[in-house]
C-alpha cells in the first residue's frame, strides 16, 4: 500500500510542477496544457482517497469524482489537441459541442453513482491491511469507457490527419502524442480486465505522462528535435560547403556539397580531426586554430580550377569558451571572372557613356584642394521619367536618357566632370565656375530638351546646384544640398510620388481656404525672383519655392467660418487662427519630404520686432526663408483682392512695405524687395494702364 502511495504522490508532484511550468509560458496553449495537468493533479488526489479512505462512502464518492475528472480530462485534452495542430477553425464547433453534451451526461451518473450504483457497483476488496474499492461494471459505466475511448480516438484520428499534411520528418512529433494516448487507453481498459490481480487503478499515472509528453512536444520538442532536423536540412540544401568541428576540433557535421569540393578526404563525424582536415586542404592562407579568419583557396573541380573564399570562426559561447569550429567555402570563381571582365568598364555608364558613380567617387578626393574653387555640383534629372517609360517603354526612356547626356557634354565640353549616377541623376562638377555659371549652362541644356522633343512628347528635366569654396564644406555636403534643391523643384513640378503629396496639399488648402492657385503660383514665383536677387543658394530658392506653395498648409485644420469670415476676427477666433501655423509644422514634419520647411512654416508670422506669434521670435531669429515669405505673401495679398479688403495700388503696397519694415518686416529683405517691385513690377503696370487709356 505505501509503495502505491508513494507512486501516486510522485505522478501528482509531477503533474503540479508541470502545471506550473505551463502556466508561466504565459501563452494560450500553455494555458491549456496547464488545465489538463490541474485536471490530472486532481484525478490522482481523488483515487489516492480510495487507497486511503477508511469508510465505504468516502471511497465511493471519491472514485465518482475520479471519474467525472476523467470526463473532464478527455474534453480539455481534445480541447489542447485542436490547439496543439491549428485547426480550432477547421473542426466544426458542433463536434466540441458533442463532446461536452456526453461529458456532462457522464457526469451526472457519475455524481449520483454513490447513492444509488445506477452506474457501477462496488465491492470492497483487501489491500495490503486495508480495502480498496474495485468495480462491478454497469451500462452507465461501459459508456463511460467508451465515451474516453471515443475522445482518445477522435483524437488520434485528428493527428494522424495532421500528419498527412506534414513533411515526413516531423511526423515524430505527433507520433509520440499518438503512442502517449493509445497506451493510456489500452492500460485503462487492460486495468479493467485485471482488478483480481491489480486491486488498484495505475492508468491516472499514464494521464500523467501523456500530459508531460504535450508539455514536452509543444515547449520541449522545437529546440531539441526540430532545430536539429532544420540544421540537417541547410547543411544538405546549402550550395556552399560547410564543415563543423567541435570544441575538441572532432567532425560533427559537413554539408554534401564539400564531398564534391574534397572528394579525396575520408570524412567520418568524430573521426576526422580539424588538423587533419587542414591538412589534408593544404590551405596555404590557413594561420591559426583559434583566430577567425578569411582566405583563398583554389581547387581544381572536374579539371577547372575554382577559387574558393574561405572562412573560419571559432564560435564561442557567453562566457567566451569554446563550443566548435566552422569552415565556410563560397565559390567566387565567376565572381572573379566577372570582375575582371567588368574592370576595364568599371570607368564609365553603360547607357550614357558618361562617367558612373564609382568614378566620382574616386574624384571626390581632387575637389578638396582649394585650387579647383569654386566648384559648381550640379545635378539634373528627367522629370517624370518614371511614366515616360510606363507610357512609351524603356527604349524610349533610355533614349532620352542618351539625350539628356548628349546636351550636357556638348554644354560643358569634354574637360568638364559628367557621371550618370543613381536615379537617373546626372551629376556635373565644373571646377572654377559660380552658382550663375552653372545655372546658365543648365538653362540652355533645358531648353534644348524642351525644343528637341516639343510639345506634343514634351521632356522636361529639373537641376539643382550647390557650391564648393570653403574648407568646411565636404562634397558629400555639396552633393547632398544640390540633390535636395533638385528634388524640392521636382516636388512642385514632376510626377512623382512627392509631388503628388504636394498636390494633394494644395488641393485641400484651396477647398478650406480662400487661397486660388493663381495666389499661390504668383508668391512661388515672386519668392524665387527675390531669392535669386538675394543671391540664396539654388538649394535655398528650392526650399522657398516649397515654403511658398505650402506656407498656409496648417489652414487645413481650421474651422472653415473662420477662414472665411469677411469681418475681422474677435480674440478667441485669432486665436483659433494663430494656431495654423503651429498645425502646419506638425504636418511639414511627419512628411519627410517636407521636413526641411517645417520651422519656416512655424515662424512665417513672426514678425522683426518680436511681436508675431506664435513664439515671438525677434529680428534674425526668425528663418530666413520665413521672413521672406512674410514679406512676398503679405504683398501679394495686399495688391490683390481679398475677401475682406480690396486690392491697393502697387505704389501704395511699396510704401506699406517700407512703413513696416523693422517692425513687421525684416528690413533689409523690403530694401531689396521694394526696389525690385520699382525696377521690374512697376514699369509693367504703368504699361498697362498706359494701355487701358
Amino acid at each position: 500500500m505505501q509503495g502505491i502511495l508513494v507512486l501516486y504522490y510522485l505522478v501528482a508532484l509531477t503533474a503540479a510542477l508541470i502545471l506550473l511550468n505551463a502556466y508561466k509560458r504565459n501563452t494560450i496553449i500553455g494555458v491549456k496544457i496547464g488545465k489538463v495537468m490541474l485536471a490530472t493533479f486532481l484525478l490522482v488526489v481523488f483515487y489516492s482517497f480510495n487507497i486511503i479512505g477508511t469508510s465505504f462512502l468516502v471511497k465511493s464518492v471519491a472514485l465518482s469524482l475520479y471519474f467525472i475528472t476523467m470526463d473532464v480530462i478527455m474534453l480539455l485534452f481534445y480541447d489542447y489537441i485542436l490547439e496543439f495542430i491549428g485547426w480550432r477553425e477547421k473542426i466544426p464547433r458542433g463536434v466540441f459541442y458533442c463532446i461536452f453534451t456526453g461529458a456532462v451526461v457522464d457526469m451526472v451518473f457519475m455524481l449520483l453513482n454513490p447513492y444509488n450504483e445506477i452506474a457501477l457497483g462496488y465491492e470492497m476488496t483487501a489491500y495490503g491491511e486495508d480495502f480498496v474499492l474495485t468495480y462491478i461494471i454497469k451500462l452507465p459505466f461501459i459508456l463511460h469507457n467508451l465515451y474516453a475511448l471515443a475522445v482518445a480516438l477522435l483524437s488520434v484520428f485528428l493527428l494522424l490527419l495532421k500528419c498527412r499534411e506534414t513533411p515526413k520528418i516531423y511526423w515524430k512529433r505527433y507520433y509520440i502524442l499518438i503512442a502517449g494516448i493509445v497506451a493510456a487507453a489500452l492500460l485503462t481498459f487492460i486495468n479493467l480486465k485485471m482488478t483480481d490481480i491489480v486491486p488498484v487503478d495505475i492508468s491516472s499515472a499514464l494521464y500523467c505522462v501523456v500530459g508531460m509528453l504535450m508539455y514536452f512536444n509543444t515547449f520541449r520538442y522545437l529546440p531539441m528535435v526540430t532545430l536539429d532536423l532544420t540544421r540537417r536540412m541547410i547543411l544538405n540544401y546549402l550550395s556552399e560547403p560547410v564543415v563543423l568541428f567541435d570544441y575538441e576540433g572532432c567532425l560533427t557535421d559537413y554539408s554534401k556539397d564539400i564531398l564534391r569540393v574534397m572528394p579525396n578526404t575520408h570524412f567520418e563525424i568524430a573521426v576526422l580531426t580539424l588538423e587533419e582536415f587542414v591538412k589534408e586542404g593544404k590551405f596555404p592562407g590557413f594561420r591559426n586554430e583559434e583566430v577567425d579568419q578569411e582566405f583563398e583557396w583554389t581547387a581544381r573541380l572536374s579539371g577547372e580550377a575554382h577559387i574558393f573564399q574561405c572562412k573560419f570562426k571559432c564560435m564561442k559561447d557567453s562566457k567566451g569558451r569554446s563550443i566548435g569550429k566552422i569552415f565556410v567555402f563560397n565559390d567566387i570563381t565567376s565572381m572573379r571572372k566577372t570582375f575582371f571582365e567588368l574592370e576595364q568598364s568599371t570607368l564609365y555608364d553603360a547607357l550614357t557613356g558618361l562617367y558612373n558613380k564609382q568614378s566620382y567617387v574616386t574624384q571626390v578626393p581632387q575637389w578638396s584642394d582649394s585650387r579647383y574653387w569654386p566648384v559648381a555640383l550640379t545635378v539634373c534629372n528627367v522629370n517624370g521619367l518614371r511614366s515616360i517609360n510606363d507610357r512609351f517603354g524603356t527604349a524610349y526612356g533610355d533614349m532620352v536618357m542618351k539625350q539628356l547626356a548628349h546636351f550636357v557634354r556638348i554644354h560643358i565640353g569634354d574637360d568638364t566632370f559628367a557621371a550618370k549616377v543613381d536615379n537617373g541623376d546626372i551629376l556635373v562638377v565644373m571646377e572654377g565656375k559660380t552658382h550663375e555659371d552653372a545655372a546658365d549652362v543648365f538653362e540652355r541644356i533645358k531648353q534644348d530638351m524642351e525644343e528637341f522633343f516639343g510639345e506634343e512628347n514634351s521632356v522636361h528635366i529639373e537641376y539643382g546646384i550647390a557650391v564648393k569654396e570653403r574648407e568646411d564644406v565636404t562634397m558629400e555636403r555639396v552633393l547632398s544640398d544640390a540633390r535636395t534643391s533638385m528634388q524640392n523643384k521636382k516636388m512642385l513640378r514632376d510626377n512623382s510620388a512627392s509631388s503628388s503629396l504636394v498636390d494633394s496639399l494644395k488641393q485641400t488648402l484651396s477647398e478650406s481656404d480662400y487661397e486660388t492657385e493663381e495666389h499661390v503660383e504668383r508668391t512661388r514665383e515672386m519668392a524665387a525672383r527675390l531669392g535669386k536677387k538675394m543671391n540664396l543658394s539654388d538649394s535655398d530658392i528650392g526650399k522657398l519655392e516649397l515654403l511658398a506653395v505650402l506656407h498656409d498648409i496648417g489652414k487645413v485644420a481650421i474651422p472653415h467660418h473662420v477662414l472665411v469670415k469677411k469681418g475681422k476676427l474677435n480674440d478667441e477666433e485669432f486665436k483659433i487662427m494663430q494656431q495654423h501655423t503651429i498645425k502646419g509644422y506638425r504636418i511639414a514634419k511627419s512628411s519627410p519630404e517636407l521636413g526641411d520647411i517645417a520651422d519656416c512654416i512655424l515662424s512665417h508670422h513672426e514678425k522683426w520686432d518680436g511681436t508675431g506669434y506664435p513664439n515671438r521670435l525677434k529680428g534674425e531669429e526668425i528663418p530666413l526663408l520665413a521672413r521672406i515669405i512674410s514679406a512676398v505673401d503679405s504683398h501679394d495679398v495686399m495688391v490683390h483682392n481679398r475677401p475682406y479688403h480690396q486690392a491697393m495700388p502697387e505704389e501704395d503696397a511699396i510704401k506699406e512695405l517700407r512703413r513696416c519694415a523693422g517692425t513687421q518686416f525684416d528690413p533689409n529683405i523690403v530694401e531689396i524687395f521694394t526696389k525690385m517691385l520699382e525696377e521690374e513690377e512697376l514699369p509693367k503696370i504703368r504699361a498697362e494702364r498706359e494701355k487701358e487709356r
